[in-house]
């Protein structure tokens, strides 16, 4: 199977992710031998701490984008923003200033790993009521969260979508948030993995070292869904049913 990693700090030179082409293509090259075929680069957006204006992040795509296309030809990039949410972000998707999911209506979307979830259901209510589809980031960070599959059950339901960093599900049984991460991908909460690549040591673009543990709880229909399915229908456009 072929993957869709939808999370990734690999264009370089806008965040704390790669910082130079070399590191951008050193990562390239680990993300197509693990048997990534499509990739979303997110670099991240914070209110007025952004090194890039949104056209200058799109030159610097095209020119990215074809130098990955000189070395692998059948390696599709995209691109989107992870934002981090906060007063004024709902303002700044209606004026263009944020890169949505390939210029779609979904958006990525982290916040404060100690938000509240009075906070976090108030921010995805705003964002759906503005009409546009919100994927939470790394959805296993947040401690409003843990534990609390009614919150989950809750945001679901709301229309958001849930994005686990697929590292998350490596761990023992004595592990707490690899317990709850397993139960989440287990019982279909998931909707999308990502890699949320920085670099080539902590946070390197690997994949199939934890598909296997996801293919053999979930199956092969729902690993189908996860990395072929839901990500080729967000980068289109369309609703994703769950």
């Amino acid at each position: 199977m072929e993957y869709f990693d939808i999370h990734s700090h690999i264009l370089p030179g806008v965040d704390d992710g790669a910082q130079t082409l070399e590191e951008a293509m050193s990562m390239i090259d680990v993300a197509y031998k693990e048997g990534t075929r499509k990739l979303m680069l997110t670099p991240h957006y914070i209110r007025g701490k952004n090194s890039y204006s949104k056209e200058e992040l799109h030159k610097r795509f095209e020119d990215f984008q074809m130098e990955v296309g000189r070395k692998y030809s059948d390696m599709k990039l995209y691109l989107g923003n992870e934002i981090l949410y906060e007063d004024g972000i709902i303002e700044d998707l209606k004026e263009g200033l944020i890169q949505f999911m390939n210029d779609t209506k979904y958006v990525l979307v982290e916040f404060n790993i100690r938000i509240s979830y009075h906070q976090l259901y108030d921010a995805i209510r705003k964002l759906t009521n503005a009409r546009y589809r919100p994927i939470i980031a790394h959805v296993e960070r947040y401690r409003c969260l843990f534990k609390h599959i009614e919150r989950i059950d809750e945001l679901v339901g709301m229309e958001a979508y849930l994005q686990m960093n697929i590292s998350s599900v490596y761990g023992g049984m004595l592990d707490e948030n690899a317990r709850w991460c397993k139960k989440l991908v287990k019982e279909e909460y998931i909707s999308f993995f990502g890699t949320d690549a920085h670099d080539l040591e902590d946070r390197a673009p690997y994949i199939k070292d934890y598909v296997g543990w996801i293919e053999k709880k979930c199956g092969e229909s729902f690993l189908e869904k996860v990395f072929v399915v839901n990500p080729q229908k967000m980068v289109e456009n369309q609703y994703i049913i769950e």
